[in-house]
């Protein structure tokens, strides 16, 4: 009788296992990398594990599903879709770009964000310091066309 039990307990915990692996690889295969266009707009879409948090205006944004890239002298962290000019923002979309070559404190940087309904904006003049892997790191500076500050962090992972 145990041991019929426990046959049965392992082979459900293995079926659970398998559709959490499904369900894993189905998220996964939901984002498609790339550009398209509709209406005359076009959209870039990033995928990948990066994640970025943005404090601005009392706000706390949450951008997911996104891509670093890191060559000799740049890093840069892209998340979601971008609308590029001239169409009004559609998607969430949270950017930045630097000349590293390694991890370090880099000055008069920008960081970059759209939302849904036509809404962007940018910190500027900011400050973002980069973990010595290039794979994560913290940012913060002003908000453009205001007073106010922008703050954050972002992770490659």
């Amino acid at each position: 009788m145990r041991t019929s039990f426990r046959i049965a307990l392992v082979a459900a915990v293995a079926g659970l296992a398998a559709l959490a692996a499904v369900g894993h690889a189905s998220a996964r295969q939901a984002c498609t990398a790339g550009t398209q266009s509709s209406g005359g707009v076009t959209y870039r879409t990033f995928c990948g594990p990066a994640h970025a948090t943005l404090k601005v205006g009392g706000k706390t944004l949450a951008f997911t599903t996104g891509s670093c890239q890191m060559s000799s002298s740049i890093f840069s962290i892209n998340i979601g879709t971008i609308t590029l000019p001239p169409g009004k923002p559609k998607y969430d979309y949270f950017g930045i770009t630097v000349m590293a070559k390694k991890g370090g404190t880099y000055s008069n940087q920008s960081v970059t964000w759209q939302l849904p309904h036509g809404k962007a904006g940018s910190v500027v003049y900011a400050t973002i310091k980069l973990a010595g892997n290039r794979k994560s790191g913290t940012f913060s500076g002003q908000v453009l066309g205001t007073s106010g500050k922008g703050t954050g962090s972002f992770s490659c992972g």
